[in-house]
């Protein structure tokens, strides 16, 4: 596994705000994170939107998954993935076996962009903040993307037909690309290319304990490495 020299293809233009911006990191929990996402005004999607979709599950989950932004069912309802493909997703994570509530869902973007179309960079930046906040409070140990899209913003240029099923390390946490269960909906094909890399989610997050433990070793190893004091100077000098 190789980590990525880029950070997130979000684009270089910066977010426009339609209201008064909060500080953004002055969050304790993934509720304080829900609530500022839930009364956001940071770009223009708050205007259409019915509900902001902040993402449901565990607070200290292994996997936490990211798709790109709610759609039409997930607009009304104020909740992650609960259309056909949501219902695909849970039917996958019992492969696991896994439920909604062992994991975490959320989007890159919280608020339905308009016709179900790919979300503007300004308003990918303007949303950042909000996921850059989960991710720092969940502390995954492994971040598993739903489609291209939100496979792009950790890997950039990447193809998800290269990518699918192989992790990659980002920012010390294992990023898992799947295709997204919408595709699935689609192809019986992808379908069984997606429970495949699913059932292979317990070995990624086994992988990031694994680096999780030889990281804390080294630096516990190189904690021991002190300044040497006069007495251990005398030591050496009488031992060579």
């Amino acid at each position: 596994m190789t980590e990525p020299s880029n950070g997130p293809d979000i684009g270089s233009e910066d977010a426009t705000s339609t209201g008064d911006d909060k500080y953004l990191g002055e969050w304790s929990s993934i509720e304080d994170v829900a609530a500022a996402v839930r009364t956001c005004t940071r770009c223009g999607l708050a205007g259409t939107r019915i509900n902001a979709v902040p993402g449901e599950g565990s607070d200290s989950p292994s996997i936490l998954f990211i798709g790109e932004g709610p759609g039409a069912n997930e607009d009304e309802q104020g909740r992650p993935f609960v259309g056909r493909a949501g219902k695909l997703l849970d039917e996958l994570l019992g492969v696991v076996p896994l439920l909604r509530s062992d994991v975490h869902i959320t989007n890159v973007v919280k608020c339905r962009p308009p016709g179900n179309r790919d979300p503007l960079p300004e308003e990918v930046r303007a949303c950042w903040p909000y996921l850059e906040a989960q991710i720092g409070l969940l502390k995954p140990h492994v971040i598993a993307t739903l489609g291209r899209h939100a496979m792009n913003r950790f890997l950039p240029n990447a193809r998800i037909s290269d990518q699918h099923g192989r992790p990659t390390v980002w920012r010390d946490i294992i990023i898992f690309p799947l295709y997204h269960p919408a595709a699935a909906l689609r192809s019986t094909k992808l379908r069984e290319t997606l429970e495949n890399d699913i059932r292979r989610l317990p070995e990624a997050v086994l992988q990031s304990l694994e680096m999780s433990a030889i990281r804390s070793h080294a630096e516990t190893t190189l904690s021991t490495f002190t300044e040497p004091s006069v007495h251990d100077e005398t030591n050496r000098n009488r031992l060579f």
